[in-house]
């Protein structure tokens, strides 16, 4: 069966495209602000993209039917002070995946959730969390990311 669509990292030139999916991800699972409030939402986030993704300090990848962005997730590299079971006190939190609704349950959550493994392991980096839609909670735990039934947040060690 031939892809529908294809993945690349997202650059500086994605900004909206990147915005755009987090506001219409933030709108499926919270009250939308006022027009005032989502401006500033808006600038905010566009200047947090533009300065983490200059420093690496965060990446994202997008996918991508013939004609549109259909789907991001994101991954934020941050760091703790050191302690025992983590010596450098890197994490990686995962966060912005998203998938517009037409575009569900065909893998690309998937694929995307793996090209974010494969950079976490290129750098290094043993512990991820993320914060788990209930939609989203039996991709996460088939790679076994693990978290209380009541909680949104989810852990993998690797």
């Amino acid at each position: 069966m031939m892809l529908m669509y294809s993945l690349r990292r997202a650059n500086l030139n994605d900004l909206g495209k990147l915005i755009d999916l987090r506001v219409e991800f933030l709108k499926e699972h919270q009250n939308p602000p006022t027009v005032m409030e989502m401006e500033r939402f808006i600038k905010t986030l566009k200047d947090y993209f533009l300065d983490k993704m200059k420093s690496n300090d965060f990446i994202a990848w997008l996918a991508e039917s013939k004609y549109d962005v259909i789907a991001t997730s994101g991954l934020i590299f941050l760091q703790k002070p050191p302690h025992f079971i983590n010596l450098t006190g890197k994490f990686a939190y995962i966060m912005n995946m998203y998938t517009k609704p037409e575009w569900r349950r065909k893998g690309i959550g998937l694929a995307l959730l793996e090209k974010l493994l494969e950079e976490i392991m290129k750098r290094g980096i043993k512990s991820v969390t993320l914060h788990a839609t209930p939609a989203g909670r039996p991709l996460y735990e088939k790679f076994g990311f693990r978290g209380n039934n009541g909680d949104k947040e989810m852990k993998l060690t690797l």
